[in-house]
């Protein structure tokens, strides 16, 4: 890397480093460039906003790239602002041919480590013989970036991990001659450190479901979205009134069968 250029609003940083072999990195501060480890000049940036470039030698031109912050939503070339003594992290990765980047929020930062703590969005995938898929691509995105995971079989466990806490969707595309995607509604929230599970995503109920595990995070109640509702359902809206012929939305269900009154009142979410 030594002639190439990193830069800022105020700053220019110009190496002189040959960076290790694969999964090699380099981390840049004040301290170390006036030392000479790497390079020479200075990096400082405006943590009000600012633009980071690199800018290679001319034998690498492909290598040319910078990052804008703070530049919701987040991904290629744009960032988030990092939380007070914390960290943002990009990774890239692919889901199907399209690049996916995620940009993982750390409360605990650990330069020159790989990242730790991260959260995750886990849960299975189902389908029946109605859908004949060689395989489901799930993608959890939102302002913060995204992430990705696909399953091969029906009931396989899928696993969005890298994610930082932030609010993310979540969505499912099954692949086979035509591909079919499933959305979920409601937006899911992650915590620092928090793994949400159950989160059911049934092409043969055409909707999820979602549950959250005990945590240091508020929980919120259960939901389940449906096209139809089961013989001798009673509805009810948010404030409580019964509803005769529901239309899209969201309403509370007590139902006749076994399954459901089992568990009192369920939320669902209603899809024409």
């Amino acid at each position: 890397m030594t002639g190439w250029l990193l830069t800022t609003s105020t700053s220019v940083c110009t190496f002189a480093y040959i960076m290790p072999g694969y999964g090699g990195f380099l981390v840049v501060d004040s301290a170390s460039l006036a030392g000479g480890e790497y390079g020479s000049g200075t990096f400082r940036l405006n943590p009000a906003g600012d633009t980071i470039r690199m800018v290679p030698d001319p034998d690498h031109p492909d290598y040319d790239d910078e990052i804008k912050f703070p530049v919701l939503p987040a991904g290629d070339g744009r960032a988030p602002t990092p939380p007070d003594h914390g960290s943002a992290s990009l990774t890239a990765m692919y889901g199907g041919w399209t690049p996916i980047y995620n940009w993982y929020i750390d409360s605990t930062p650990t330069p020159g480590q790989r990242n730790d703590d991260y959260s995750a969005i886990t849960g299975i995938v189902r389908w029946g013989s109605g859908h004949r898929f060689d395989w489901v691509d799930i993608s959890v995105f939102g302002p913060m970036g995204s992430s990705f995971s696909n399953v091969s079989a029906s009931g396989e466990a899928f696993d969005a991990s890298g994610l930082g806490a932030g609010r993310y969707q979540v969505a499912a595309c099954g692949w086979y001659a035509s591909g079919e995607s499933l959305f979920y509604p409601e937006s899911v929230d992650v915590g620092y450190s928090e793994t949400l599970s159950g989160i059911i995503l049934d092409f043969d109920a055409q909707g999820l479901q979602e549950s959250r595990e005990p945590s240091a995070c508020k929980s919120r109640p259960a939901a389940t979205v449906i096209r139809g509702l089961p013989a001798g359902s009673v509805v009810f809206d948010a404030s409580g009134r019964r509803v005769v012929n529901p239309k899209s939305g969201i309403y509370f269900v007590r139902a006749a069968s076994r399954e459901l009154s089992a568990v009192g009142c369920q939320k669902v979410i209603i899809q024409r």
